[in-house]
């Protein structure tokens, strides 16, 4: 039987300490809006609101889990820094550049701390930080629960072949103001997962 396909990655359920400050958050600082919610939802007797920032119902569930002895201490450290298991860092997409540096001074203006970046993921971009993957432009900072937000663009694009896409790749360095036959591709080192089923 052949595999069906996803789509795409739908929504993140994410359990906070404090809801008003998550909203405050991501629909104050991030201008998401909030589409639902109750203050005591159906799946866990936990007060939830859903938030956007698409035309979808929602992007995250947040629901407010307070810790049984009742505290609502700030986390130590953020997502990126700690042992603990789960979501390291949660990132969304913007258009383009312009519109990733319009975010970095938007949130610098607002006095957001940055964990890692601005820069470039890439070995071999002109501008790019030379250790790291993907060729996506990223910039770091956590929420009121210590979990890290990414704000990236220009991701790369891989073909059906599972190389880069060339198209996309001479496109993107153009579009950075650069000549594609003097940037490389990048090398995708194709770890595969070998289904026992195949």
């Amino acid at each position: 039987m052949e595999r069906p396909k996803f789509k795409c990655l739908d929504h993140l359920a994410l359990k906070v300490r404090d809801l008003e400050k998550s909203l405050d958050f991501y629909v104050g600082l991030l201008g998401w809006r909030v589409t639902d919610g109750k203050n005591s939802s159906g799946f866990f007797n936990k007060p939830n609101r859903f938030v956007t920032c698409t035309d979808k119902h929602h992007t995250i569930n947040i629901f407010e889990f307070r810790p049984k002895d009742g505290s609502c201490d700030p986390p130590v450290g953020h997502t990126h820094d700690n042992d603990q298991y789960g979501v390291m860092h949660i990132a969304f997409e913007v258009e383009d550049k312009e519109a990733f540096f319009a975010w970095e001074k938007y949130l610098r203006s607002k006095g957001v701390e940055f964990v890692y970046g601005p820069l470039l993921h890439s070995v071999n971009h002109p501008e790019g930080d030379n250790r790291s993957f993907g060729e996506n432009r990223a910039l770091y900072f956590t929420d009121p629960d210590g979990n890290v937000i990414e704000i990236c663009c220009d991701m790369m694009r891989i073909a059906e072949d599972g190389d880069v896409d060339r198209e996309w790749h001479a496109e993107r360095i153009r579009r950075d103001g650069y000549d594609p036959k003097e940037v490389p591709v990048s090398r995708i080192h194709n770890y595969r997962y070998e289904d026992k089923e195949a």
